[in-house]
């Protein structure tokens, strides 16, 4: 079977997408604010604030995440952060190609969210995706489609451990979560959480290079919820 990732319609989309979100990098300056207007302080102020920002994810972390989710064959993936989609598309050809399975997804912003779907629709994928709006705390509390394989935070940084947290009683054994640009302010108590092994993962960081930075930097978790006792010593004489 072919991989999505090079069928026409989804390589074409994703890579007017990519190469678009590489032009709008080169060209972004930070806008400056109205005299006298207020300083956005809640995620949603934040993100309102730069909404027409793509965001996204470069192309060597999204195949890294490609090839996760085939590898274990991950069936219910969560992503926390849509934006327009490029991400993800990834996850949604992974998921098309272990053969069944849904992406949900979910964002603040409701324009995104419109050309996100849009996207998604182009690279022929839109069929797998639960697109949530809103606040990620609140969207999460709705059914998942099954028990969670996989899940991957983008959106929010402050906001990475308490959805990770949100997400946890609903996770299999195994799964794995991919956090992006933990190289970030706001992700510090996520990673303390999660590289504490008392609370349930094993986790590396990691660096990936290419698209709108010269680097990016990534954590990739795995959920343990179980601890194999240590074998005791075995009396090789004891036969029954």
């Amino acid at each position: 079977m072919k991989c999505t990732l090079y069928h026409a319609d989804t390589r074409k989309t994703l890579d007017d997408l990519l190469a678009d979100a590489e032009r709008q990098a080169g060209a972004w300056k930070d806008p400056k604010p109205s005299p006298g207007a207020p300083k956005p302080v809640t995620p949603l102020e934040r993100f309102t604030a730069v909404k027409d920002l793509y965001m996204a994810i470069d192309r060597p972390f999204g195949n890294l995440m490609y090839s996760l989710i085939r590898a274990t064959g991950a069936q219910t993936v969560v992503e926390f952060g849509t934006s327009f989609g490029i991400s993800t598309i990834f996850l949604a050809a992974a998921v098309r190609d272990n053969g069944a399975g849904k992406v949900l997804t979910t964002e603040f912003i409701p324009e995104k969210v419109e050309t996100a779907k849009k996207n998604l629709t182009k690279a022929g994928l839109v069929d797998l995706i639960d697109f949530r709006i809103g606040d990620a705390l609140q969207t999460l509390k709705d059914p998942m489609p099954g028990p969670v394989d996989f899940v991957f935070l983008d959106g929010e940084k402050s906001m990475y451990l308490d959805v990770l947290k949100a997400l946890e009683p609903q996770m299999k054994p195994g799964c794995l979560i991919a956090a992006d640009n933990t190289d970030q302010d706001g992700t510090k108590t996520f990673l303390e959480y999660i590289r504490e092994p008392d609370n349930g993962y094993m986790t590396s960081p990691l660096l990936t290079l290419g698209g709108t930075k010269p680097e990016s930097g990534h954590e990739i978790s795995v959920r343990i919820i179980a601890v194999v006792p240590p074998l005791g010593p075995v009396d090789l004489f004891d036969h029954p």
